[in-house]
């Protein structure tokens, strides 16, 4: 034993050593005497190298398992947007055909092909992103829902793929249940999309049939509603039916090999009838068909039957009791003032007593002067994020900062975002592109209803279309006006001023956009795609908005390379839709200014109006300097006079008060000049 380390010996420890390629563990033990002197040791060695050897396995199946897992991280992002990006085309054709289209029957089925698209698009992230289910992160947001509409709208969707397979779609309720719930109506519908088409999928022949019913709940203000799907299908063998809730399996893969799929339909089914504290039961016969069963426990909230209730036409089935609350004070921050336009015109209903800031610095500033009862914070914002500002807000401005309701308003509808927004002073947050329902939804939240004062006279409809032209008669390639009418509460007046933002923002911002790609400064890009992205959903614009989302995302994972092969898709997009925007502005602009014009103005009281204009603005009162533009432009002038006014205005609309302060003086000058 020549290798035998002899030093072992001389402590009294536990030592670790090798011989060889063997692995021991030695424990020594000194003897004494009565004396306490050394009489010799007690050596104790132990032949360690199999448990070595299986902790060294372990660790190299974790850091496997941890590749893997990034790997398959890594695929589902990839999935996700290259199915996003045919699916915002499949969109922008259908809407393409709509406008084109001469007879009922094709316009019929593009509105078919664009319903089922965006249903699909608004799953697709659940269904792909796996690894949201794995960590657990998932949440349910409920809200109320007929029952009844939400089935048939899964229903009318399903039976195209349906009919196309040659299979009969079936439906039917148990007329005795409440018509209206309480509960998470989108992964009910999602629910219910998975077991569908799971089962038109496997069915050659025959039918699909769903039954919708329900049985008393654990408590009098509680239903279980019970979903039965039933095919005609190839069925499941016996020993498959435990397997079949697994991640991306398939059984009877031989047989089924024509059947497309990621295989995890049913186990985020099962996930998200579980979150619902629900049952999800199979049911099959090899050869003849299967039955899944979903029971899941929902509060009821308006007890007459199906039997009862009329059917409710789509769309209408939110009806929204305003009310008025004119003592409270809110603040909008927002950097993008489109999004600042359109959050004031939906809370203009309600009697607020409204500010704006366009940064966390300037919202600061006001909060220190003023006491506000709520405030919209933008969370992406250039310098300053609503984070840091809402911290600085609770923390430094007092009182003013600690009364206020926080509520975030984001475009990151991600899981787990709430959280975020509660753990760093916020109280709530709404999703942008903004639409009534959810904005009122936060107001009934965060405003008692002892200080709301409810009108019955309120009308829950559309302003008044002002004389001349609707909305109807907007015509502009590229946006849906449809889809921005959700997001907008005025009358054309009102969206053509949002569209006038829109431009001018648009002339600052293709400029600032090259720049920041050229200098590769992706997370100030971040933020300026990020409000693109918003911009252009309110006015309707889906297509550019997703193009900028996808840019946005590129940005936040540093992706540069896919950043630099598609920006220039997003900047043709953007400039294209600018012209064609600015095209229509001129067009309707030139049409209401002759008819409203009133006659010319001397030029001495044009002198005195610019020269009062200029002393409001140099005054710091823009606004009154604004509607003094306004009013002059009123009358019939000089063209190039008209012209610089109307950059006056535009520099006041975009708040560059100094830009149209010098405008003023060189106009003043201008006409001196020619005196």
């Amino acid at each position: 034993m020549e290798e035998f380390p002899e030093g072992v010996l001389q402590e009294n420890t536990k030592r670790e050593f090798s011989v060889g390629e063997r692995y021991y563990e030695s424990h020594v033990k000194k003897i004494p005497d009565k004396d306490g002197n050394g009489q010799g040791y007690v050596v104790l060695v132990l032949d360690v190298t199999d448990t070595r050897n299986y902790i060294e396995e372990i660790k190299s199946v974790r850091e496997q398992a941890e590749k893997a897992n990034m790997a398959k991280s890594e695929f589902l992002a990839n999935m996700s947007h290259e199915i996003r990006t045919p699916m915002n085309a499949v969109i922008g054709l259908s809407d393409i055909i709509m406008e084109e289209s001469w007879g009922r029957k094709v316009y019929s089925y593009a509105c078919d092909i664009k319903s089922a698209a965006k249903n699909l698009l608004a799953i697709i992230n659940d269904v792909l992103d796996l690894s949201k289910v794995e960590a657990g992160k998932m949440e349910l947001v409920p809200s109320n829902y007929y029952v009844k509409t939400i089935v048939d709208e899964v229903v009318n969707m399903m039976d195209i793929a349906a009919s196309q397979r040659g299979i009969l779609m079936k439906c039917e309720f148990d007329r005795q249940i409440p018509c209206r719930y309480y509960g998470d109506e989108g992964r009910v519908k999602q629910i219910l999309i998975n077991l569908l088409s799971n089962a038109v999928k496997f069915t050659r022949e025959g039918s699909v049939k769903v039954s919708v019913g329900g049985r008393p709940g654990n408590t009098p203000e509680e239903e279980i509603l019970v979903f039965r799907v039933e095919d005609t299908g190839c069925g499941i063998k016996e020993e498959d039916l435990e397997h079949i809730f697994e991640n991306f399996r398939q059984v009877d893969s031989k047989r089924n090999r024509t059947a497309e799929g990621t295989g995890l339909g049913l186990s985020i089914t099962r996930h998200l009838v579980g979150m619902m504290n629900g049952k999800i039961e199979v049911e099959s016969v090899y050869g003849e068909g299967t039955v899944f069963t979903v029971s899941i426990s929902q509060k009821i909230v308006d007890r007459r039957t199906l039997e009862e209730v009329p059917e409710i036409p789509a769309g209408e089935n939110e009806k929204i009791d305003f009310f008025r609350a004119d003592a409270y004070r809110i603040l909008i921050v927002d950097d993008n003032r489109i999004n600042r336009k359109v959050a004031r015109g939906f809370l203009k209903t309600y009697g607020f007593e409204m500010a704006e800031a366009a940064s966390g610095p300037e919202a600061i500033e006001l909060v220190r002067k003023t006491k506000y009862d709520i405030i919209f914070m933008d969370h992406m914002m250039p310098g300053m994020d609503g984070i840091e500002a809402t911290h600085i807000i609770r923390e430094d401005c007092g009182e003013n900062g600690r009364t206020p309701v926080v509520i975030a308003f984001t475009a990151n509808a991600m899981e787990g975002v709430r959280e975020k927004f509660l753990e760093n002073g916020f109280q709530d947050f709404v999703v942008k592109p903004l639409d009534r329902k959810s904005l009122h939804e936060a107001l009934l939240r965060w405003i008692p209803e002892n200080d709301r004062q409810y009108q019955s006279d309120m009308e829950n409809v559309r302003p008044v279309e002002e004389e001349g032209l609707s909305f109807a008669d907007i015509h502009i390639e590229g946006i849906d006006v449809e889809e921005a009418m959700k997001h907008h509460s005025g009358g054309v007046k009102d969206y053509r001023e949002l569209l006038q933002l829109y431009c001018l923002d648009g002339k600052r911002k293709t400029g600032l956009l090259k720049e920041l790609t050229e200098n590769k400064d992706y997370k100030t890009y971040e933020i300026e795609v990020h409000g693109l992205k918003s911009a252009s959903a309110n006015i309707g614009a889906a297509a550019l908005s997703a193009l900028a989302r996808e840019q946005e995302e590129a940005a936040g994972r540093g992706d540069g390379t896919f950043i630099s092969e598609n920006f220039a898709e997003l900047l043709s997009s953007y400039e294209k839709l600018l012209k064609r925007i600015q095209s229509f502005l001129d067009e309707t602009q030139e049409q209401t200014e002759e008819d409203g014009k009133a006659p010319s103005i001397g030029r001495e009281e044009l002198l005195h109006e610019i020269g009062a204009a200029l002393e409001m603005l140099e005054n710091f009162h823009s606004r009154e300097c604004a509607e003094k533009i306004k009013g002059l432009l009123k009358y019939r002038l000089d063209a190039d006079v008209q012209t610089k006014l109307k950059e006056i205005q535009e520099q006041l609309k975009m708040y560059e008060d100094d830009a149209a302060e010098l405008l003023l003086h060189q106009l003043l000058e201008f006409l001196n000049r020619e005196d």
